[in-house]
């Protein structure tokens, strides 16, 4: 009983402080091991080859002890050493490696090998770098569509300068043609003044020079007229002084 108890706190100190579970499966497994069900064929695989192989360091050797967790042959000498029989020393070797085994599955199960970390560390720098060329190429393509995009509105926006431009430009000829047109209206206006206000001019010159010449004339007549009624009142004169001599 003691060894029993012995065998397995030496059990759970080499396994790690391993779980109850797994104190549970070495106290299950320390039956005959034809019972033992949770024993795989490769932790039995390995167990034989460990079991059956010399302590030379061979390239078996190698190989179980890569894939065992403990080396069991050492384990089972070292039971033995203890006190234990060959038959004792080998069902619990053979418990203590299927935990080991279970334990070491069950940590596979939850932890991924580095290999397949890698693989998918490069799965994933394949995936960033296809997402980086997509986001790449939709920036390409959408600087390109803007860039179209600025180059048309940049085109319409130069019509609409030329089209403003022109109607600018043609609005400005209508003003100055109107403009030129007015001028020649009012020039053509103060024209027709001008020579209306000649005409007027030359029609008191000629009023005036009339006038004038109307005036000599009655001047001239009234002088004629003076003169003559003297003249006649002079020869009356002579005339009655003569009658009155006689």
């Amino acid at each position: 009983m003691q060894s029993r108890a012995f065998a397995l706190w030496r059990c759970a100190q080499l396994a790690n402080a391993g779980s109850k579970h797994a104190v549970s499966i070495a106290e299950g497994c320390s039956q005959p091991s034809a019972s033992a069900p949770c024993l795989t064929s490769a932790s039995r695989g390995c167990i034989r080859a460990n079991s059956s192989a010399p302590g030379g360091t061979g390239p078996g050797q190698q190989a179980v002890s890569r894939a065992l967790l403990v080396d069991t042959l050492d384990m089972m000498r070292n039971f033995e050493k203890l006190g234990m029989t060959r038959e004792q020393s080998e069902r619990l070797t053979r418990d203590m490696t299927e935990i080991l085994c279970i334990n070491k599955d069950k940590i596979a199960a939850q932890f991924v090998s580095k290999s397949t970390l890698e693989k998918a560390v490069l799965e994933q720098e394949a995936r960033i770098a296809g997402f980086k060329s997509e986001v790449q190429k939709s920036q390409e393509l959408h600087h390109s569509s803007l860039t179209r995009d600025t180059e048309r509105l940049q085109t319409m926006l130069d019509k609409v300068k030329a089209e403003i431009r022109y109607e600018i430009d043609k609005l400005t000829a209508s003003q100055r043609l109107d403009l030129n047109l007015e001028k020649g209206r009012m020039r053509d206006e103060l024209q027709a003044l001008r020579d209306k206000a000649n005409e007027l001019e030359i029609k008191m010159d000629k009023e005036t020079n009339s006038l004038k010449a109307a005036v000599e004339q009655t001047k001239n007549e009234t002088i004629k007229y003076c003169l003559g009624m003297m003249l006649a009142f002079t020869t009356a004169g002579l005339g009655a002084a003569r009658l009155v001599s006689h």
